[in-house]
C-alpha cells in the first residue's frame, strides 16, 4: 500500500500537524523527489513555528511554495532531504 504524501503545518504557538498534500501531475522537466529526512531550522521556521513572524515580515518571509497565511495555520519550510524517484 502507497505511503500518503504528507505535509507539516505549523499551528503557532508550538504545535503542528500532519496533513495530506495531494501531488500534482509533473510538468515537463520537472522530477519527483521524495523526501527522506526534513527538520526546522533554529532560525526562520522556528519563528514560524512559534507564531513569532513580525507583521511587518509576513510578506518578505513569504516561502514560493508556501499555503496558509501567518501567523497560521501555515505550511512553510526549506530545508529536506531525498531521492530522486
Amino acid at each position: 500500500m502507497p505511503v500518503p504524501n504528507l505535509a507539516f503545518w505549523s499551528l503557532p504557538p508550538d504545535r503542528g500537524e500532519l496533513r495530506p498534500a495531494p501531488l500534482r501531475p509533473l510538468a515537463d522537466g520537472e522530477v519527483l523527489v521524495r523526501a527522506l529526512y526534513s527538520a526546522i531550522s533554529r532560525g526562520t521556521e522556528s519563528l514560524v513555528f512559534r507564531g513569532e513572524v513580525p507583521r511587518s515580515e509576513y510578506q518578505r518571509m513569504r516561502a514560493p511554495f508556501q499555503e496558509g497565511e501567518f501567523p497560521g495555520p501555515v505550511k512553510y519550510g526549506y530545508i529536506s532531504v531525498g531521492i530522486v524517484e
